[in-house]
């Protein structure tokens, strides 16, 4: 640390978690350019007495996550880690605060949730001391791309009995987080000149006809936990304008509400052997969250976070998925977040992660 030149300041004393946001805000933290504000906020926790633990990536060294504790960190940790992650999607955007609202890249995605942990953990250790020592907090890297920050977490052997994960849901709890399958179906035909399309076999037609199949398939939905979408994303294929296609491809991304294995059961079923099914993206399975206690409401959310990725995961006690800010304007132009919503999320994570460490 101490080999950096002219490292940007947070400020200890900040009162308002709104200023302090703008602050964290103010440097670009895009995924792969984390370490500044790594270096700002070891720096940050180290002036308040909190021990800090920076884990270099062993694919970049250069890049570290946090472990925040309030006493030297010895596995299994503290019973109950706030975790959300330090990088955000690009192009960097400079905060704006009106008063009202903040806006600028990472308001809500998520270094809004970063700001309230900070000040819901500040106020646990000033109104309930004989629990700080209880709680961690858990910043990590690259979420945005890979999330090889968590999967480098794991090596720290922390196991705590409840992991609170911050990302924007509105002010509500998360009850299940949709599992993902991402395939690319690859089709082959046989390339002849357009003119005589008896000739060959056009692989764009045949990849069509198991699109529609896709499309109009009744997809799993539950009343509870949501339904199950598919997005087609991608497509190419062809060689030429006037030529059957040789080759075609679509990669299409399911969100999943019963179990990977059942959506890769009835997507091979549709397909039937007329495509090659190509898993090499990835998938993983939905988790089901905790529910709130009352009187917190709970939804279903569609996007991914670090969560299934964190390996002690299936021993925890309790689960939670939780901010403020709403997904549906996170990575775009117009992200942003309310500043009493902010302010909320800082109260209710104090009282949540009260009310389950005194365990009422």
């Amino acid at each position: 640390l101490s080999s950096m030149a002219e490292p940007i300041q947070l400020d200890p004393n900040e009162k308002n978690v709104e200023n302090f946001l703008t602050q964290i805000m103010r440097i670009d933290s895009t995924s792969r350019n984390e370490e500044t504000l790594c270096v700002a906020l070891t720096r940050y926790f180290e002036s308040i007495g909190w021990y800090v633990i920076r884990q270099p990536l062993k694919s970049d060294p250069k890049r570290h996550n946090l472990l925040i504790t309030r006493v030297p960190y010895v596995a299994p940790g503290p019973r109950y880690v706030m975790n959300t992650h330090m990088d955000t999607v690009p192009p960097f955007i400079e905060p704006v605060n009106d008063g009202f609202t903040i806006r600028g890249r990472g308001s809500n995605d998520a270094k809004g949730q970063l700001a309230a942990m900070v000040f819901a953990i500040r106020r646990i250790e000033n109104e309930y001391k004989e629990l700080a020592n209880d709680v961690g907090l858990l910043l990590v890297v690259n979420e945005e791309v890979d999330h090889i920050g968590m999967m480098e977490a794991n090596s720290l052997g922390l196991v705590p009995e409840y992991l609170m994960v911050g990302e924007p849901t509105e002010l509500k709890f998360g009850r299940l987080q949709k599992g993902a399958v991402k395939v690319t179906l690859k089709v082959h035909g046989k390339a002849a000149h357009s003119g005589y399309p008896h000739m060959g076999e056009s692989a764009i037609d045949k990849l069509l006809d198991i699109l529609q199949d896709i499309r109009s398939h009744k997809w799993p939905a539950d009343e509870f936990f949501g339904q199950t979408t598919v997005n087609i994303g991608l497509i190419s294929g062809g060689q030429a304008l006037n030529a059957l296609a040789e080759n075609a491809s679509a990669s299409m991304f399911f969100r999943v509400t019963t179990s990977t294995a059942d959506i890769l059961h009835q997507l091979n079923e549709i397909v039937a052997g007329r495509a090659e099914i190509d898993r090499s993206y990835g998938e993983n399975e939905p988790i089901r969250l905790t529910e709130p206690p009352s009187p917190y409401e709970s939804s279903v959310v569609s996007f991914n976070t670090d969560l299934p990725y964190f390996i002690a995961r299936n021993k925890l006690k309790g689960a939670f998925l939780f901010g403020a800010g709403s997904i549906t304007n996170a990575h775009s132009a117009d992200e942003h977040i309310l500043i009493d919503d902010l302010k909320k999320c800082v109260d209710i994570h104090v009282d949540i992660c009260v009310r389950t460490l005194v365990g009422h």
